[in-house]
């Protein structure tokens, strides 16, 4: 696999996702939660919106909500929930680091940050395959076949 990309990157996040869906782990789940739904959509903003005079900067960062903004002020309208951006956002600081903010993940919240993640995979690879992309590399198609 080809681990070039933020395509490839949020493929391999996944994976590793889906080994730690059976565990207790709520806070972690929840953090690459927001890792693999980052990743997703910083290929899309790469990939098709790098013009955008905010891109540069949202790619240094970790709001999924910014990201969105991009790919819908650029004509790509995945129709991803802005709150379920922003709480999933809120998992890459309060999840992950100690302080007044911090937060305990519950079941209910890593089950739903799974479906989230469901969604926007499932949205991307959708729109991808609808412009003549691969689906599997996030590559451009060659003579209708996928290449990494």
């Amino acid at each position: 696999m080809n681990m070039n990309s933020y395509y490839q990157l949020a493929k391999n996040d996944y994976l590793f996702l889906q080994s730690a869906k059976g565990s207790k782990l709520y806070n972690n789940i929840a953090i690459q939660s927001q890792q693999v739904i980052e990743k997703y959509l910083k290929h899309l903003v790469y990939t098709f919106s790098i013009e955008h005079n905010e891109a540069l900067r949202a790619l240094k960062s970790h709001s999924l909500v910014k990201l969105n903004s991009i790919l819908l002020e650029t004509g790509i309208d995945l129709e991803l929930s802005r709150g379920d951006l922003a709480i999933l956002k809120d998992y890459y600081y309060d999840a992950k680091y100690p302080g007044d903010n911090f937060i305990i993940v519950s079941k209910e919240d890593a089950e739903h940050a799974l479906y989230v993640v469901e969604e926007v995979k499932s949205k991307i690879e959708n729109y991808l395959s609808s412009i003549g992309y691969c689906d599997k590399s996030g590559a451009l198609l060659e003579d209708g076949t996928c290449k990494s």
